[in-house]
C-alpha cells in the first residue's frame, strides 16, 4: 500500500512539474492567451522550434504514463476479469470507460492548473474561460481519446516496449507535421473556419469509433486463436 501512495506521490508531482513548466515556458515565449495556450501544446499550433516539440512530446507522453498501468491491468487480467464481467465486450467497454475518464481527468487537470496560475500571474488581465476555450478543451478531449486507442491497440498487439517505441515514433510524426494547418483531415486540434472544423471534428470522431472497432475485433480474434490452440 506505501508503495501505491508513492507511486502516485510521484506521479502527481512529476505531472504537475510538468504543467507548471509548460505554462512558464509558453508565457516566456508570449504565445497568447489560454486558448491559444491549450492549442499550442497539444499541437493544435505549429511547434516551431525544438522546445515546443519537446513540450508537445512531453504532454504525450505524461498522457500515456497516466493510462498506461490501468490498461496493462486489464489486458493482463483478461481472462478473470472477463469471467468478472461477463463478457468480452463488457470487459473492453470497462476498460474504454477507465480510460476515458482518465483523460478527462487528466486534460481537466491541466487546464484548471493553468487557469490558476493565469489568476496568479496575470491577475491584471485575467482571461477567464469562455466558449472558445471549452470548445477548444473538448477538441483537445478528442484528440487525447485518438492517442488513448491508439496506445491501447498497440498494447494489445504488441510488447509494452514494441508499443512504447511505435508511440513516440507517431509523437514525433505529430509534431513534425504541426506546420500542416492547411489539410481538411487532421487529428491534432487545430481550429480553422466553423465548417472545416466541423468536419474535422466528425472525421476525428469517426476516427475513434473505428479503432475502437479495431480493437475489438484484435480482442476477440486473440480468443478464437487461443480457443483454436
Amino acid at each position: 500500500m506505501m508503495h501505491v501512495i508513492i507511486n502516485l506521490k510521484v506521479t502527481i508531482t512529476v505531472i504537475l512539474a510538468s504543467v507548471i513548466i509548460s505554462y512558464g515556458y509558453l508565457r516566456m515565449m508570449d504565445i497568447g492567451n489560454l486558448t491559444t495556450m491549450y492549442q499550442t501544446i497539444f499541437g493544435g499550433k505549429p511547434l516551431n522550434g525544438i522546445m515546443l516539440k519537446g513540450l508537445f512530446i512531453t504532454i504525450l507522453s505524461l498522457l500515456q504514463f497516466i493510462t498506461i498501468d490501468y490498461i496493462v491491468f486489464y489486458l493482463d487480467n483478461a481472462d478473470s476479469l472477463t469471467v468478472r464481467y461477463g463478457s468480452k465486450d463488457r470487459w473492453l467497454k470497462a476498460l474504454l470507460n477507465g480510460c476515458f475518464m482518465l483523460t478527462a481527468g487528466y486534460v481537466f487537470f491541466i487546464t484548471f492548473t493553468w487557469l490558476l496560475l493565469d489568476i496568479v500571474f496575470n491577475y491584471l488581465e485575467i482571461q477567464w474561460i469562455d466558449l472558445g476555450t471549452v470548445g477548444m478543451v473538448g477538441r483537445i478531449y478528442l484528440f487525447c481519446v485518438i492517442i488513448v486507442l491508439i496506445q491501447i491497440s498497440l498494447l494489445i498487439k504488441f510488447t509494452k516496449t514494441s508499443a512504447y517505441l511505435i508511440m513516440c515514433g507517431i509523437m514525433i510524426v505529430l509534431a513534425l507535421t504541426s506546420h500542416n494547418q492547411g489539410g481538411v483531415i487532421s487529428i491534432l486540434p487545430q481550429w480553422r473556419s466553423p465548417m472545416t472544423s466541423f468536419f474535422n471534428i466528425i472525421v476525428n470522431m469517426l476516427i475513434v469509433l473505428i479503432l475502437i472497432l479495431v480493437i475489438r475485433r484484435i480482442i476477440h480474434k486473440k480468443e478464437l486463436v487461443s480457443y483454436e490452440n
